[in-house]
């Protein structure tokens, strides 16, 4: 089962079983549906309802690889390297694999601070940006729930555990 698919099925447990199972955070990359002559920007989709495309089901019908979504869990890989970082790159290495040409070998990482998370480019070939800022390499930003985290080409949006179920149609 891929990831999509677990967090459909804890979705189905229930709030509380679901926030005493699913990884702390996640990054959910939604479908494009892009229209000829739009800017990669222009393609985002939000999971707030006046942003949703039309063509794409409501949160509350989340269909996981049905719609094409992706959900990436922030989860440390035993034995990987950084012990204090989950990183984020194309190679198998990393706690996040994001399999596209312009996510760099190790493109970026995220910590849990106790006063939440921060992110921070790793010095990618092809850059990142939060919520359209450019992120400067190694230099740690927060990063608040709900929020655009565009790597290179590919836009991820950050949720919190108690977000997520809300955002994928939990209730």
């Amino acid at each position: 089962m891929d990831a999509a698919g677990h967090y459909r099925h804890l979705i189905g447990l229930g709030r509380e079983d679901f926030l005493a199972t699913a990884a702390p955070a996640a990054f959910v990359r939604y479908p494009s549906h892009t229209p000829a002559g739009l800017a990669s920007a222009d393609r985002t989709l939000t999971i707030d309802e006046e942003a949703l495309d039309e063509t794409m089901a409501p949160p509350s019908r989340f269909g996981g690889r049905e719609l094409g979504l992706e959900v990436y869990p922030l989860l440390k890989k035993p034995g990987a390297s950084f012990a204090d970082r989950i990183t984020i790159g194309r190679t198998h290495n990393n706690d996040v694999v994001i399999v596209d040409h312009s996510v760099s070998r190790l493109h970026a990482y995220v910590r849990q601070q106790p006063t939440g998370w921060v992110v921070a480019d790793a010095g990618s070939k092809n850059g990142s940006w939060l919520d359209g800022d450019t992120l400067e390499p190694r230099r740690e930003r927060s990063l608040p729930s709900k929020i655009l985290l565009r790597l290179g080409e590919v836009d991820l949006t950050f949720y919190v555990a108690s977000d997520l179920f809300d955002a994928l149609g939990g209730s």
